[in-house]
């Protein structure tokens, strides 16, 4: 108390300065019809802008919100593909059963942080263990694949992107010829298709789909292009340059993707 007595006796000046033009102010607007015009319309256009600039941070906000909801809607959706399913379609005596058995959940989530742009590139997701993220579930958005889970915390989780150098995802045409995708560290649009038999028919311009055989991404997700093809001298092989059909490095949101299957799949794999 002491200290803001100290303050107003030391600066008693130009507090009495303010209070008196405070009160001239007043004084001013409500005894001159002219003066309490102007001020009630110069009061009028402020409040409006305030109000304005307020009703645009509440619509952001609103929209963010609006934003996250479609997020959810279209992962829901995304579910019900028939690629997010299992066909266990049976026939028994002409007697047909259609019906697909959920293989593959959507999980939205936005990306937090990321590396630098280096030749292994990560990211960092605002979902984590207690979501059900584990280490070799990938992440995608609508316009192409973003990258595969590395490693996990309670409520984050860290993400190799598919522009880092130790990415490996099975990949191929529309033919079926398959090979596997992976980027040499250079240029960010663009990653190669390697092991690809040289006796698969390809044209510039080929559509790049996942295969579905890594059981980390659902088949039939669109990965990029066929830029450029190159055959490998006694290898037997092609090498494709593949134009991706996103920018990873721009992504601000995804969905991660859960395999249902994929616990049950690996067992196959064991030795």
């Amino acid at each position: 108390m002491e200290r803001i007595l100290r303050i107003f006796f030391n600066n008693g000046s130009f507090f009495t300065f303010v209070g008196l033009q405070l009160l001239c102010l007043y004084l001013i607007i409500n005894y001159n019809s002219n003066q309490a015009a102007i001020a009630a319309e110069t009061w009028s256009i402020r409040s409006g802008k305030f109000k304005s600039a307020l009703t645009t941070v509440n619509g952001y906000l609103d929209l963010r919100e609006q934003n996250e909801i479609h997020r959810r809607e279209i992962a829901r959706l995304r579910s019900l593909l028939p690629e997010s399913g299992y066909n266990i379609t049976t026939e028994i005596d002409s007697i047909q059963d259609d019906s697909l058995l959920q293989r593959f959940n959507f999980l939205t989530t936005r990306i937090v942080n990321r590396s630098p742009y280096n030749p292994n590139n990560t990211l960092v997701i605002d979902r984590g263990a207690r979501f059900s993220v584990q280490p070799g579930q990938g992440v995608m958005n609508e316009s192409g694949l973003i990258g595969i889970v590395d490693r996990t915390t309670d409520r984050h989780a860290r993400v190799l992107s598919i522009l880092h150098q130790s990415t490996r995802i099975s990949a191929g045409l529309a033919n079926r010829g398959y090979g596997t995708l992976r980027w040499n560290g250079l240029d960010p649009r663009r990653m190669t298709l390697i092991d690809l038999p040289d006796y698969v028919p390809v044209a510039e311009g080929d559509t790049v789909y996942t295969t579905g055989f890594s059981n980390i991404f659902p088949t039939g997700q669109v990965i990029g292009t066929v830029e450029k093809t190159e055959r490998q001298p006694g290898a037997g092989s092609l090498n494709l340059t593949v134009l991706l059909s996103n920018d990873p490095l721009r992504a601000t949101h995804g969905y991660v993707v859960q395999d249902l299957f994929k616990e049950e799949l690996g067992s196959l794999n064991e030795n």
